[in-house]
């Protein structure tokens, strides 16, 4: 974004002293809320006051040089002043790229304001003219309330959502635990901007559940929104909805009403939406039982791990997942590339459908390219402006859009006909059918009709209007409107040939306002009036206004033709809007044809996006072969990571990963640190993502047992700001893995436990790795720098793995190869890395002689033992193995349950220290045991 100069994009705000004082104390007296922004419509620009001043004057204008203080210079208030256009860049910044802020728009006066219209991420309507004005809608806001309570001790959740665009609610009710990790599931899968919550008064554990419900929300990238209690109240749900839904019958959605927290939160959303204010909604609304289970769940770990959404930070598109995969050529199909990577499919038959529609599309060059260079090219957004007519808030530009969009549905439909592969009867199924019936003389041809009959085609794109030919009122106001102007150009003509003037050289007929109004008047250059003077101040001719570019004129009976213009050209247009009015009534009955073919075009669009990226890779894509939840396979040949390929000057080096269960279902990947185990584990991840998508993925052979969730742990940043360091995030995450994880998800987990001590974080290593295994049992890629976890043994069959490197002898330089192998790495290469940073050789000596001491020194002490450990384990005998087993699990169960984050630190220490003496005391019977703890 250009940075605006404040000195000349500012405007001036000025206001007499009284003024100022009476607004100061006026805002003063608002609730000072930092989450709300307010803007003050200034009549032609536009004020902020406050802290939130600074902020955008920090934000937009670089510089706090435009902030000025009105009032006292003690007790002033900070403004800043926007132009039009800034306004409108900083309403899309807080309402479609953040999720932080509330905005309002006040209007009024001096001291008297009265506050017009409210948005926030998850509502913009009252907005959407000045956020959409120069931009297309990018994301359709989904909101959702959340209602909690506790039910037989347990954490029960009730939400419900709403997509205003495409009428739709939803409600579901379930139980959660202390992480919200359900809940986080939800939040991510619906993509919501903004939750509800109930404003609490609660303190203890409530308190601290409403506390980390905020801090879920905020992690999925939602604004937390507290509302009053009362707003969850169901009892005029019933009502509402029999007049919302479409045939009215509520019982038929007994299983929403019959969930006491679902339906909270299902009135809170009605309320916040305000969705019955409008009767055309009325009727039209859907309501289904959401079903979690019916999409993968991904929580924002993952999206974060798998680089699922562009961040501010990708330095291009191919960072992200979703840029990597975005070839649409509509908005609307960019809006639907974004639902689908949020929602990836678990029923193999769906998949399987859409990795037709992309073969036939990838295996036909011809079709793909006629329809997306041809027909999607330049395809207007039809879901928008649809939604826009079912308001009855479209304009005659926007019918013609669509009439555009309509004139294209022909091609479309024989592009699709001319082809003859092997899902030439799915396209016709899937689309040819329903484009053709939307089309035919009943519909959309009836549309088209409409609009040619009714609108001006030969004036467009320089006005749209009614034709007059449209109406035989119309029609004569037209006929009356031209004889005039015949009349008043026949005026002009005599008074110039009166002044001894040349008409449009020496003397123009141009327009003048008068009090709002527009007529027609005369004008003449300074020079030439000078010499017609005489004749102007004769009393035939009334001077209307003289300023440096001449001066503007008029006589006796150009006025009084002109005064009739001006009225009649006012009856025109009060004309032209009611018949508008009519034409718009008219289109509004194609509405639910339009939306089937909104429906229908932006599915094409992703696929054909999907098919192209499949070809257009620097490898092309493969199809992958999907099989059940139940198949213990999954079998990636050549696997690359796509976006890592796609990066300039990038030569992407392929990897295996085949995946059996009892045999590799569990991997150990262990190798230096740059040699490409992030890489390869991430790879895994994204290529089943792509696949249950739809789209192909980068392997030259694929073979993916669909999966239900896909869990990664792969890194942690600090977050002070919420009190939570690097291994406690790495630890909540994890705990979600262990809890929500499946045996038919796939986990990624890189580099666990390196954020504490070297034993502690083995032992964790050690003891997660087993719970996966033997409770969870689901494939898991584990990549490691602690070499002794390549010991591990379990039922589900582990395998080792590293990524191959090479040394030189004479110089001793290592060398990333990028290579997967089978085996177990023994080192970790670190100070190789290092030198790879470029430290300084007299560093990078010392961290050698240092390591080496350290290795002589814990030989006989750590590795030895730890050997030793490793062959006495293997030699207890499987009832002391199996008691140890049950021993540590038992002591993790008891060290979770601790409410740590209800305890003092004191506190906290002396109950785990209790537990821990109690473990020690039980393991003097347990031999393995006693191997654990000494590991």
């Amino acid at each position: 974004m250009e940075t605006p100069s404040a000195e000349s994009t500012a405007p001036e705000l000025v206001l007499d002293d009284k003024t100022q004082r009476q607004f100061v104390s006026w805002f003063r007296g608002l609730p000072q809320e930092s989450s709300i922004i307010r803007f003050f419509d200034r009549k032609g620009f536009f004020s902020v006051h406050g802290e939130s001043a600074v902020e955008i004057a920090r934000k937009f204008y670089r510089t706090t040089a435009a902030v000025r203080t009105i009032g006292d210079a003690a007790t002033g208030l900070q403004g800043i002043t926007l132009n039009r256009n800034l306004y409108e860049t900083v309403l899309r910044d807080l309402l479609c790229e953040g999720t932080e802020h509330t905005v309002q728009l006040y209007e009024g006066h001096g001291a008297s304001w009265k506050l017009t219209r409210e948005a926030s991420p998850g509502k913009l309507g009252a907005f959407e003219d000045e956020l959409f004005r120069n931009s297309d809608m990018a994301d359709v806001p989904v909101v959702m309330a959340v209602a909690l309570n506790y039910v037989e001790g347990h954490r029960t959740i009730g939400i419900a959502f709403a997509d205003t665009a495409r009428r739709q609610l939803g409600a579901c009710e379930f139980t959660d635990d202390e992480h919200f990790c359900n809940l986080e599931l939800a939040v991510v899968q619906l993509g919501a901007r903004e939750c509800m919550l109930a404003k609490e008064s609660e303190t203890g554990a409530q308190a601290a559940d409403a506390a980390r419900l905020k801090e879920v929300i905020s992690r999925c990238g939602a604004l937390a929104s507290e509302r009053p209690k009362n707003t969850f109240s169901a009892k005029d749900l019933e009502t509402d909805l029999g007049r919302l839904l479409k045939g009215g019958n509520i019982e038929q959605h007994r299983d929403v009403l019959e969930r006491p927290l679902a339906a909270s939160a299902l009135a809170a959303v009605l309320g916040f939406t305000e969705v019955m204010a409008d009767s055309s909604n009325l009727g039209h609304f859907t309501l289904g039982l959401h079903d979690m289970g019916r999409y993968m769940r991904l929580d924002a770990a993952a999206q974060r791990a798998l680089n699922v959404m562009k961040s501010r930070s990708d330095a291009n598109d191919a960072f992200s997942l979703y840029g990597l995969m975005n070839r649409c050529k509509t908005v609307m199909g960019k809006r639907l590339l974004k639902v689908w990577l949020k929602q990836p499919l678990v029923k193999v038959e769906e998949i399987q459908t859409r990795h037709d529609i992309v073969d036939a599309f990838v295996n036909d060059p011809h079709l793909r390219q006629s329809l997306r260079d041809e027909h999607f090219r330049g395809m207007p957004d039809v879901e928008r402006l649809t939604r826009k007519l079912e308001r009855r808030k479209t304009s005659l530009a926007d019918l013609c859009q669509l009439y555009r969009a309509s004139s294209k549905l022909p091609m479309i439909e024989q592009a699709l006909l001319n082809y003859e592969g092997p899902f030439a009867d799915l396209l016709k199924t899937r689309y040819v059918d329903g484009l053709m019936e939307a089309h035919d003389a009943e519909h959309l041809t009836k549309f088209e009709e409409l609009l040619e009959a009714a609108i001006d085609l030969d004036r467009i794109p320089d006005e749209y209007l009614i034709c007059a030919s449209y109406d035989a009122g119309l029609k004569e106001l037209r006929a009356q409107k031209e004889a005039l102007e015949k009349k008043i150009d026949k005026l002009a003509n005599d008074a110039a040939n009166d002044l001894g003037l040349i008409m449009d050289k020496t003397i123009k007929l141009e327009w003048h306002r008068v009090n709002n109004a527009r007529t027609r008047c005369l004008r003449i250059t300074s020079k030439e009036e000078k010499a017609v003077r005489s004749k102007l101040t004769s009393g035939r001719y009334m001077t209307l206004e003289t300023r440096k570019d001449g001066t503007k004129f008029t006589n006796r009976a150009l006025k009084d033709a002109a005064d009739r213009l001006s009225a009649l050209a006012s009856q025109y247009d009060n004309t032209q809007k009611q018949l508008v009015e009519q034409v718009v009534g008219v289109a509004h009955t194609f509405v639910e044809v339009w939306e089937s073919v909104a429906g229908m075009l932006t599915e094409l669009d992703v696929l054909l996006g999907f098919a192209e990226l499949a070809v257009c890779a620097p490898t092309p894509y493969v199809r992958p072969t999907m099989l059940g939840p139940e198949a213990g396979e999954l079998k990636l040949v050549g696997c690359r990571h796509p976006c890592v390929e796609a990066q300039d000057g990038v030569d992407y080096i392929k990897n295996d990963c085949c995946m059996e269960r009892g045999e590799s279902w569990f991997q150990i990947i262990t190798g230096p640190n740059m040699g490409g185990k992030s890489t390869y584990i991430r790879q895994v991840g994204v290529c089943v993502l792509m696949a249950q998508v739809g789209c192909f993925v980068p392997c030259d052979e694929a073979r993916i047992a669909v999966r239900d969730c896909i869990f990664a742990r792969v890194g942690a940043g600090d977050c002070q700001l919420r009190g939570v360091s690097t291994f406690m995030a790495e630890m909540l995450e994890t705990a979600a893995i262990l809890k929500g994880a499946t045996d038919k998800s796939l986990v990624i987990i890189d580099e666990l436990g390196r954020g504490t001590s070297t034993y502690d974080g083995f032992g964790l290593a050690w003891a997660i790795s087993e719970h996966i295994m033997e409770v969870i049992g689901c494939p898991t890629l584990f990549a490691t720098h602690f070499h002794e976890l390549t010991s591990l043994q379990g039922q589900v069959g582990v395998a080792n793995r590293h990524v191959m490197t090479a040394i030189d002898e004479q110089s001793g330089k290592l060398t990333m190869l990028y290579q997967v192998a089978p085996g177990a790495c023994d080192q970790s290469f670190g100070i190789h890395v290092a030198e790879f940073a470029h430290f300084p050789p007299s560093v990078v000596e010392l961290a050698k002689q240092k390591a080496a001491e350290l290795e002589d020194f814990s030989e006989p002490a750590a590795i030895a033992e730890a050997e030793q450990a490793g062959s006495k384990r293997k030699r207890d005998s499987a009832a002391d193995e199996e008691a140890a087993a049950v021993r540590a699990k038992a002591f993790l169960r008891e060290f979770a349950a601790l409410p740590l984050d209800k305890l003092d630190p004191d506190e906290a220490v002396r109950q785990t220290a209790d537990l821990y003496q109690q473990l020690e005391s039980d393991a003097a019977e347990m031999p393995a045991l006693q191997q654990m703890l000494a590991c």
